[in-house]
């Protein structure tokens, strides 16, 4: 395995989590993504309550996420996760048949799409990411990187030069990975 110069991926700037602003309506915002009759995971708490109290859960769901962010640490009860192993299809015998579906808490879910957004949003606008990166991007997908493609082909070929393209299809890819 080769070896990664830790120096390559440490963090030059100033700001870390701490600096991240929670405001109440990007947890309601975040609440309102959740889906209202999905199960409650290990925290016990559904996703209906949350939505029904979303005014109301809003600060102390706030003040949870800071204390998080501030101390670096996240409750366990959080972390926990009910997995499932959902049969893909083919012989019910073989595991490689299964993938396993995790049904996690809805706070949680609730913290990570606050923190992501933060983040998005902090690569966005200090023009951090890649152009070429479609995907996981708001506004793009893979119809736009295909796009995009097209447009590099057909430019290329004005200009006169060759073109070659290379299709890979990753079928079943992460069952590949060395876990």
């Amino acid at each position: 395995m080769p070896k990664v110069d830790k120096e390559t991926f440490r963090n030059t700037e100033d700001g870390d989590l701490t600096d991240i602003e929670i405001l109440e309506e990007d947890i309601i915002q975040a609440i309102g993504d959740l889906n209202m009759n999905s199960s409650a995971g290990p925290d016990g708490i559904p996703a209906k309550f949350l939505i029904n109290t979303k005014d109301s859960i809003a600060t102390p769901l706030k003040l949870i996420l800071r204390k998080s962010l501030d101390e670096g640490k996240i409750p366990d009860l959080f972390k926990l996760a009910y997995v499932t192993p959902i049969h893909k299809g083919g012989s019910k015998l073989k595991p490689e048949q299964y993938r396993p579906v995790s049904l996690t808490s809805h706070v949680m879910k609730i913290f990570e799409r606050v923190v992501k957004r933060n983040i998005m949003k902090h690569l966005i606008e200090q023009n951090l990411l890649n152009p070429g990166q479609h995907g996981f991007v708001p506004g793009r997908s893979t119809k736009t990187q295909l796009l995009q493609h097209y447009c590099d082909i057909f430019e290329t070929l004005s200009e006169g030069t060759r073109i070659d393209t290379i299709f890979l299809d990753f079928a079943k890819a992460f069952d590949k990975v060395d876990h």
